[in-house]
């Protein structure tokens, strides 16, 4: 299968704040693309390598991974590992990655590092999903550089806002450095419990602020998404027919259409989003034209 030419291959699922499903959104997100026909590469970009513990790469088996293809020391094709139980693609992450601010400090050009290395790939996939730690070091401005558009993992919390409030200073620095910044694929709310006191409210808010941006799907608390990874599998692997299977099919769909739409209607006007300020509790993401 060729890859597609869509203009939006490498998405980031991102937010400064833990604990708020990145790495669970990465790993099965990219199982259901997969499931859905498209040729897709997961990257690991956390020092602990938790997506790639949870795929069953060990620690003892993630070498060469990300960071050595980051940093000039392995072709990424040395790095990629085929699974062929999701049926996609894994570049691990590793412990070397703490040190990209130091390795990378001398390197030209370093803020373009990832853009660089993941440049050759873009002919071999249709989509390039990047599971990124909770940071604003130097390997997140790579992140910020290289994305097509971000997928944004959101807790409906105080806290679980405050991590966009990070990431919105990241993107928007980035803006005034490079004039431009990927849009925003969406935002998904996850480990949502309507029961909960207050999530109603903090929802409200999110979809009254974000609007559209905001995904349709909301991914709500199921076992079988916590237990998958002691499995080494996705959700879909270990349970197609649960409630986890169910809310990241929906996901991915609803993925595939905008990544559809953006392609539709590429050639139209830029996109702006809410300042930081504007945002209620939270941060606003800055947004502009892909690149």
């Amino acid at each position: 299968m060729e890859p597609s030419s869509s203009s939006i291959q490498v998405v980031p699922v991102i937010n400064n704040k833990g604990g708020v499903g990145k790495t669970t959104t990465a790993i099965n997100l990219a199982g259901g693309l997969s499931r859905a026909g498209k040729r897709v590469l997961l990257v690991d970009l956390d020092s602990q390598g938790s997506a790639s513990l949870a795929l069953g790469v060990t620690r003892g088996e993630q070498r060469p991974s990300s960071a050595d293809v980051l940093f000039g020391e392995a072709p990424s094709e040395a790095a990629t590992r085929r699974l062929d139980g999701p049926g996609f693609d894994l570049m691990p992450g590793s412990i070397e990655l703490a040190d990209t601010d130091v390795r990378l400090a001398q390197v030209q050009r370093r803020e373009r590092r990832l853009d660089t290395v993941l440049r050759p790939l873009r002919s071999e996939y249709d989509v390039i999903l990047l599971d990124c730690p909770p940071s604003t070091s130097l390997l997140a401005v790579n992140v910020v550089i290289a994305a097509d558009a971000f997928l944004i993992p959101l807790l409906p919390s105080y806290l679980g806002l405050e991590g966009i409030v990070s990431l919105g200073e990241v993107i928007s620095k980035a803006r005034q450095n490079l004039g431009y910044v990927a849009p925003v694929l969406g935002i998904l709310l996850t480990l949502v419990d309507h029961d909960k006191e207050g999530t109603e409210e903090i929802i409200g808010q999110v979809r009254n602020h974000y609007g559209d941006k905001v995904f349709d799907t909301e991914i709500g608390p199921d076992v079988s998404l916590e237990d998958a990874p002691g499995y080494k599998q996705t959700v879909f692997e270990f349970d197609d027919d649960s409630q986890g299977a169910r809310d990241y099919a929906a996901l991915t769909q609803e993925v595939i259409e905008r990544l559809r739409a953006h392609d539709d209607s590429s050639a139209s006007s830029d996109e702006e989003a809410p300042d930081a300020q504007q945002a209620p509790t939270a941060g606003g993401i800055a947004a502009g034209p892909a690149k």
